[in-house]
């Protein structure tokens, strides 16, 4: 990712976690839990927490599985570190390894993972593809990978809803509490640039993965792609 992006995520991390309660009416909660229990149980497994940010994803892996093993990766210094003073990871049961990380050039050996995370992270790779192949790199065989993402949508009716909150809501209610609505215009308009869900799935099948689920989540703004590494990449 560009020295900017990271600038920009390490600008916002004091509002990050107000803000996603906020602009998503306090549902992402529920989309991550969504997210953890769909990779079934994960007592004493090791996990990636791919672009982690305040580790919201890793407290709930770690709240619903204490012993799990968690690797909370990601490029922002200071993401990780708001995550730690929230006390969100308080439990002395619960083993978690911060490491600030590119997701494009992850620091493990392959197969070190049995399953890995991603929440709306991917879109702002600058390779989300290079990501995956990462990722797939990372996944011992049979691991998998769940993704919780903004995907590009598709229909009228759909994408004139997304168009008219993303440029308008997220940015104004982003910039009053961040005091940085640039930040803000960014990330809505990467949900408008990023792939659709079908295109994400075909860039995971490419990527030697299967696609055992994928499906929209409550209110239909975000999506889960459950993603299994099966096969060498193509």
């Amino acid at each position: 990712m560009s020295q900017a992006i990271r600038t920009m995520f390490e600008r916002i991390a004091p509002t990050y976690d107000v803000l996603n309660r906020t602009l998503s009416l306090g549902v992402d909660k529920l989309w991550r839990r969504q997210a953890v229990a769909t990779l079934g149980d994960l007592s004493g497994k090791r996990v990636l927490d791919l672009c982690a940010g305040t580790m919201d994803l890793t407290a709930v892996a770690c709240a619903r599985y204490p012993t799990a093993r968690v690797v909370a990766a990601d490029f922002a210094r200071e993401m990780l570190l708001g995550g730690l003073a929230s006390g969100k990871l308080s439990s002395p049961t619960v083993s978690v390894l911060p490491i600030q990380a590119d997701a494009l050039s992850l620091p493990f050996l392959g197969g070190t993972f049995d399953a890995a995370l991603c929440a709306f992270g991917v879109r702002n790779l600058d390779n989300p593809e290079g990501g995956l192949l990462e990722l797939h790199r990372v996944l011992a065989p049979g691991g998998k990978l769940v993704v919780l993402e903004f995907f590009r949508p598709t229909g009228t009716v759909r994408k004139l809803l997304h168009n008219i909150y993303n440029r308008h809501v997220v940015p104004a209610i982003g910039g009053i509490v961040s005091g940085s609505p640039g930040a803000y215009r960014y990330l809505a308009e990467s949900m408008e640039g990023f792939l659709s869900r079908a295109e994400f799935e075909q860039s995971g099948r490419r990527c030697g993965f299967v696609v055992d689920e994928a499906r929209d989540l409550f209110p239909h703004a975000a999506s889960l792609v459950v993603l299994r590494k099966d096969a060498a990449p193509c």
